[in-house]
């Protein structure tokens, strides 16, 4: 017989269903009728933050409550310099041949290398999406991981660096974006970069050098990235597009995770991006949507025209296609670039409102961070592949 205190799967669906619109809202769900009776387990004290949702409704778990200065224009624009930075950086690195740079991607016709002649049976499809005659510049051909990044930036507006999911170069479902950035910081908090000299922490821990860190990623947190990023003591994490298969850990661990002797949140806040001023996690989230309805229709119809993939193997008879409801699939499909691109399009372009912003010493202007930015872009665009290099 199941415990009484395993919360109805029903609920957890119906919570999160509720906050895949972008914003982070409250929505009543029914309770389990024995959740007014459920006593607390052994190991979860009265004080403890587990102990203020047990008889609440899943829903509560996922609503956080943002700080009141996002609600500031100038501290939006702060935010949305490195959000669109970081999709630019997708755009310049996206790369979609995850079955391969030959055969047929339906929803790929915008990223075909051009003048192939007539057989449509077989096409070659384009890695390096933004070619170049740099001869320092590198094209890749070959699928390294998905089209999944995030930056870090500290207290300061200084960026730290950026990094991609590497899942398949190392032959890995860890290899996420934020692990390996979080893993990279403590590297270099006493390491010299390529980017710029990394001044070390004398007398404070390492722990001490993540505490102001802000994460932009393109895609909201696994359980896996939102641990890490709890361990390394990150102050936040801006995300671009929600992730079905998260289940808004990040919001149910910032809620349960506690707080430090402080004050401070012992994990991570998740922002979304229209909380930023930003429409791409709206427009990103209902694109995929479509995309996962239009493969189930495919698949069950035997539509192999609108599959996602189909091989080009010489004198095979029978083409077996791939449909796939996969997100990661998805941020390969030209609907996909085609958001990462706008949002690149705004950053190269970006007018400042608030350039003076903030008025302190210790922290760079608005100004100065998009000029940073645009550096850093610049920086990556030739020497970072998909990832910065540094120096050990």
């Amino acid at each position: 017989m199941k415990s009484q205190n395993i919360i109805d799967r029903r609920d957890f669906l119906s919570a999160t269903a509720a906050a895949m619109g972008g914003v982070i809202t409250l929505r009543a769900v029914p309770a389990a009728s024995t959740a007014s009776e459920t006593p607390l387990p052994d190991g979860i004290l009265p004080s403890d933050p587990l102990a203020h949702y047990w008889k609440k409704p899943v829903s509560c778990l996922i609503d956080v409550e943002l700080p009141s200065e996002l609600s500031q224009e100038s501290v939006q624009e702060r935010h949305r310099i490195y959000a669109l930075l970081l999709m630019a950086l997708v755009e310049r690195f996206w790369n979609g041949n995850n079955n391969g740079p030959r055969g047929i991607y339906p929803f790929r016709e915008n990223q075909k290398v051009p003048d192939q002649g007539s057989n449509p049976s077989c096409l070659r499809y384009k890695g390096d999406m933004n070619e170049s005659n740099d001869p320092l510049r590198v094209s890749w051909d070959r699928y390294l991981g998905h089209n999944i990044a995030c930056i870090a930036v500290d207290g300061k507006g200084e960026i730290l660096d950026f990094d991609f999911n590497h899942n398949i170069i190392f032959r890995s479902s860890a290899e996420h974006a934020e692990s390996r950035m979080v893993r990279r910081l403590f590297s270099l908090s006493d390491l010299i970069d390529d980017w710029k000299p990394r001044q070390p922490i004398p007398k404070d821990s390492r722990l001490v050098a993540l505490k102001d860190v802000t994460i932009y990623t393109s895609l909201e947190s696994c359980a896996q990235c939102s641990g890490v990023m709890s361990l390394a003591g990150v102050k936040q994490v801006v995300y671009l597009q929600n992730d079905p298969g998260a289940y808004r850990i990040g919001n149910i661990m910032y809620n349960l995770a506690g707080n430090n002797s402080d004050g401070s949140p012992l994990a991570a806040l998740p922002i979304p991006a229209p909380a930023i001023g930003l429409p791409y996690l709206q427009d990103l989230n209902r694109k995929y949507e479509r995309f996962r309805d239009q493969q189930v229709e495919a698949k069950n119809k035997s539509d192999a025209d609108h599959a996602y993939f189909r091989s080009c193997r010489e004198k095979q008879e029978k083409v077996d296609p791939v449909y796939t409801t996969s997100i990661t699939s998805f941020l390969c499909t030209d609907t996909a670039l085609e958001v990462f691109r706008k949002g690149a399009g705004e950053f190269r372009s970006m007018t400042l409102k608030h350039e003076e912003f903030p008025n302190r010493e210790d922290v760079w202007t608005n100004r100065k961070c998009y000029d940073e930015a645009c550096r850093f872009f610049e920086y990556a665009d030739v020497e970072g592949f998909r990832g910065s290099p540094h120096k050990l």
